[in-house]
């Protein structure tokens, strides 16, 4: 019997838009489980650090940790690689994408305004242009398509998450494609594959 798979997560993108997108990518069933107010007090006390997200599996295995969560999802459905090398490039592009992330909430939750200018000169000037550099290097090695393999892996859903993000982020992403035409073009490839497609145009907006 197949196996049934619960993400929870608040109502919002954060943590949890990767791993509804890895399903997503995947073509894989699973119950978004979005917990805002009383049901996530609920919740809270039944989770191991009394955070989110939590893969909860057949209705009795919980998993927590969003890289755990992700590389479960990528190892399921074959979205990490045909081999150990591939594994571990996945592992790299999924823990730049942390690095990213952590610093694009610094700039989206600051609430000293101009502190959070500084973090989004920063941002836009400094911390994506290297990532962006890099990533853009790892596409054009691998043949433009994806960053690791021939096939959409954790890697490209973690990088077009990071992407996702950014464009629709308000303060972030000033001239985003400017020098990385590539990227553009990455970006709006992941967005056609049907799987994908199909769960974009059901996803409400948002800004982080």
């Amino acid at each position: 019997m197949p196996a049934k798979y619960k993400l929870s997560y608040f109502a919002g993108r954060g943590r949890g838009e990767v791993l509804r997108l890895l399903f997503a990518g995947a073509g894989q069933e699973f119950e978004d489980d979005r917990l805002t107010g009383d049901s996530w007090a609920a919740f809270k006390p039944k989770t191991p650090y009394g955070q989110m997200p939590i893969l909860t599996v057949d209705n009795k295995t919980m998993i927590n940790q969003t890289g755990a969560i992700a590389r479960f999802i990528a190892r399921e459905f074959g979205l990490y690689g045909t081999n150990n090398l591939e594994s571990s490039k996945c592992d790299v592009v999924f823990e730049t994408y942390n690095d990213v992330f952590t610093e694009m909430v610094k700039t989206f939750f600051e609430k000293d305004e101009a502190k959070k200018a500084e973090n989004s000169k920063k941002l836009n000037t400094e911390v994506l242009p290297k990532y962006f550099a890099y990533m853009a290097k790892l596409l054009k090695e691998n043949g433009g398509k994806c960053l690791v393999g021939s096939k959409l892996s954790l890697a490209d859903v973690a990088f077009f998450d990071m992407v996702d993000k950014i464009t629709e982020g308000k303060g972030m992403g000033a001239d985003l494609y400017k020098d990385f035409a590539e990227i553009k073009t990455f970006y709006e490839n992941v967005q056609k594959l049907p799987n994908m497609q199909k769960y974009l145009e059901k996803r409400q907006p948002s800004d982080m």
